[in-house]
């Protein structure tokens, strides 16, 4: 069985078999805005209907806070069965019809919504679906990608009462991200990359980045001079000099490089 060490303290996996899921749901929406902090959590137990088909009721949705999209979230424990319970399920919340009574129902359980925008939101795009399980299930993976369904992770440990901590992973809401610069490798000092707009920077305060780059996360610390910008990896540079890249902060407050052809223009 898993375990983490924080703070010379080890946090055991909650057994599967040891948690109802109820409480299970209850944890996923208690740590909703930290995990999706660019959506609002809204509690959302209506039943919804897809053709001709028994009406289906989500655990709650996330609405972006631009109302670009939104998602139907659906928990789950991962002895559940899955061809007789959670496709069947998921596919109806993909496929069901949402309007105005949805809509009205979304905001009277959440106030920060707006009415209008979220009736529009409702006409304009078809929600995305979640599955939320509590361990990694890559054949749950493969076939709810088929009807473009996503799953993400979300692992309890405990260390004693009331006292947990929890791992998340899979596929995540992130809502919309913003391009800061591209960056290319700099001729003189290779291992450092050269901001082709340090304008870009000037509302971000922060001096060292953790920036994910496929899979995987490195510190770089920033350097400015005169008008130009530069980050410096602590350690090795990780990245390809065949590319230049682009920085991207998510929706989630997180940054990321993504590969771009040199010289192109983002």
């Amino acid at each position: 069985m898993a375990r983490v060490l924080i703070n010379n303290k080890w946090y055991y996996e909650v057994a599967p078999a040891g948690i109802y899921e109820s409480h299970y749901e209850m944890f996923v929406k208690t740590q909703a805005k930290r995990m999706w902090p660019r959506f609002h959590p809204v509690h959302f137990k209506a039943s919804v209907y897809a053709r001709s088909d028994p009406g289906v009721k989500a655990d709650f949705a996330l609405v972006e806070r631009s109302y670009s999209e939104w998602w139907v979230v659906e928990v789950e424990l991962e002895a559940h069965p899955f061809e007789g319970h959670v496709f069947p399920q998921v596919r109806k919340l993909a496929h069901a019809t949402y309007g105005d009574s949805e809509a009205e129902r979304m905001c009277e359980e959440c106030k920060d919504l707006d009415l209008a925008k979220t009736k529009a939101m409702l006409k304009d795009h078809q929600p995305k679906v979640l599955v939320v399980v509590n361990r990694p299930k890559p054949d749950w993976v493969k076939k709810l990608a088929t009807i473009s369904a996503y799953v993400a992770v979300f692992e309890m440990f405990i260390a004693g009462e009331n006292d947990y901590v929890f791992r998340v992973n899979g596929d995540h809401p992130v809502g919309k991200s913003d391009n800061i610069s591209a960056f290319r490798f700099d001729p003189l000092m290779r291992r450092w990359m050269i901001a082709d707009t340090p304008i870009s920077f000037a509302g971000i305060q922060d001096q060292q980045f953790s920036i994910e780059h496929e899979g995987f996360t490195s510190t770089w610390k920033r350097f400015e001079q005169e008008d130009k910008l530069w980050l410096d990896p602590i350690g090795k540079n990780p990245l390809d000099d065949k590319y230049d890249y682009l920085l991207v902060r998510r929706g989630d407050g997180r940054f990321s490089f993504e590969k771009i052809a040199k010289g192109a223009q983002p």
